[in-house]
């Protein structure tokens, strides 16, 4: 038998790495942060307690994996060229594939939000949370500012803010909630 080779390694370890991670969004979710040990997490992913050490180094390093991956898939659509001179098509690409995103993973989103919103998860995570959120709101208050807009910085929190409704909303109620409605009516707010 020879030795697997690297790449090989790699998509065992990613693998496993996805396992642990679908394991503990979904064991967080449902039994909260706090009540949810490594044990618990090892054996909901099919693997050992101490192969999960190889991957993470404590529950708390897992828990920043998942939130701030998922973070920061949200805010990786939101490609500015020139910070200077943002066009509406950026900001337009953010809203329309966020809406895309969010479509494709409800139930993972859907753990996430309860996750998410637990408070000793977000004081936890809270400054690397509040940093990224900074990133966001920039943008938004750069574009609105060059738009010349009243209260640019409001309207960046609006915006904000109605994604987290709009992501809520969409996640209660998969059947019903108008997604594809509510992202046009984003659009023409631009």
């Amino acid at each position: 038998m020879s030795p697997k080779s690297e790449l090989q390694f790699e998509e065992i370890r990613a693998e496993k790495i996805g396992l642990i991670k679908n394991s503990a969004l979904k064991l967080f979710a449902e039994n909260g942060y706090e009540s949810t040990s490594i044990a618990q997490i090892a054996k909901d992913a099919g693997i050992s307690k101490g192969l999960m050490y190889n991957y993470f180094s404590s529950k708390e390093d897992l828990l920043k994996e998942i939130l701030i991956g998922g973070l920061l898939n949200f805010t990786n659509l939101l490609q500015v060229e020139n910070i200077d001179k943002i066009k509406k098509e950026e900001i337009e690409f953010f809203i329309t594939e966020n809406i895309s995103l969010l479509k494709q993973k409800p139930e993972f989103y859907k753990l996430y939000f309860s996750l998410a919103f637990q408070p000793k998860v977000f004081k936890a995570l809270e400054k690397e949370i509040m940093e990224i959120f900074s990133e966001i709101i920039n943008v938004l208050l750069n574009y609105y500012t060059q738009k010349g807009e009243a209260q640019p910085y409001v309207k960046a929190r609006f915006l904000f803010a109605i994604f987290d409704g709009i992501g809520i909303h969409y996640i209660s109620d998969l059947e019903n909630f108008p997604i594809d409605e509510v992202g046009d009516m984003i659009l023409e707010m631009l």
